[in-house]
């Protein structure tokens, strides 16, 4: 073989490459990939997010619903809201207080424990919140 027909050959090759148009989903893949992955994460941060403060609201409600009915008082019911609403990632704080006949419990904590990948938390703030309002019942 001579240099001039292993030249020819080598351009046909290197044409052939220019001319294939099969790798070209491969490269459009990876061009989406990042803004495919960072909806991913943003999807997943937002119900982590959603679902903390479904159960803040759920704590919340089921205390004061407890000091509403003479089952706690409110120094028993803050300590039974701030255990029940820790996660293993942060812990909750609470107050409970009973003013004209209602109670009002609200729960914090850090939106950072609950968002795992921490891409929601520009729109979110530092603390997340959950509370709720009752009536006492008469006695």
């Amino acid at each position: 073989m001579t240099a001039t027909s292993k030249t020819r050959k080598q351009g046909r090759t290197f044409y052939s490459y220019l001319t294939d148009d099969s790798g070209s989903v491969t490269i459009e893949f990876l061009l989406m990939l990042p803004l495919f992955t960072t909806f991913l994460l943003l999807a997943t941060d937002a119900s982590m997010l959603f679902l903390r403060q479904t159960t803040l609201m759920n704590v919340a409600r089921d205390t004061a619903r407890a000091v509403a009915r003479y089952a706690m008082t409110p120094a028993e019911a803050k300590a039974y809201a701030q255990k029940a609403a820790a996660t293993g990632q942060g812990a909750a704080t609470a107050t409970v207080t009973i003013k004209n006949g209602a109670v009002t419990v609200l729960i914090t904590t850090n939106a950072q424990s609950a968002a795992p990948f921490g891409i929601v938390n520009f729109a979110v703030g530092d603390t997340i919140s959950g509370s709720a309002i009752n009536t006492m019942e008469p006695i």
